[in-house]
């Protein structure tokens, strides 16, 4: 038993039966599910490269004063590459969409914001670096003016009381190590 089906009624058994209609308030509900996707997803990746940047940059600054609150000046310019490598990884990220084309209609940049965010980046990085290099030139500065007013101090009441020769050296010593250690773990209020 075969079927003999003509070319048109063929047609018309291969169609497709539209679609029927969503009601409006489904729409609605599906466009507004839609739209707080989207929302959380751009809440979620701004977060996301602000909690990146900032703990970059925060490992930078911290490993820029650790080099140098141990090394000192030997380690200054460790510290400064480190500083604003560490900085800015997180800019240089941001090339990686960026498209510069020559053709014939002249110069042609797709994406140029990226190269925006990373020229921002770039000068955050820098300012981070300066910041932990400032901080340390000014307690290395105040360590120097320390260091000398105490020896001054020290040398005036040697010439006063010559007796005290090697007590005066001992207490002063002693008085600084124990305002240090009160200093560090001194409760903040």
């Amino acid at each position: 038993m075969t079927y003999d089906i003509e070319d048109n009624q063929e047609e018309l058994v291969s169609e497709i039966a539209p679609d029927t209609p969503l009601p409006k308030d489904l729409i609605s509900h599906l466009e507004s599910r839609k739209q707080h996707r989207q929302d959380v997803i751009n809440t979620t990746d701004k977060l996301t490269r602000f909690f990146v940047g900032w703990s970059l940059n925060s490992t930078g600054f911290f490993l820029a004063k650790y080099l140098l609150i141990t090394g000192g000046g030997v380690n200054l310019w460790l510290a400064i590459t480190l500083s604003f490598s560490i900085c800015s990884v997180g800019s240089l990220a941001g090339l990686t969409g960026l498209r510069i084309n020559y053709n014939s209609d002249g110069l042609e940049v797709d994406n140029m914001q990226n190269l925006f965010k990373t020229a921002g980046g770039l000068v955050f990085a820098g300012v981070t670096t300066w910041l932990a290099v400032k901080d340390y030139k000014y307690f290395e500065n105040l360590t120097k003016e320390t260091v000398t007013q105490i020896n001054q101090d020290i040398q005036t009441i040697e010439k006063q009381n010559p007796q005290s020769d090697p007590w005066v050296s001992i207490a002063v010593a002693v008085a600084l190590f124990i305002g240090s250690i009160a200093i560090i773990f001194k409760v903040r209020e």
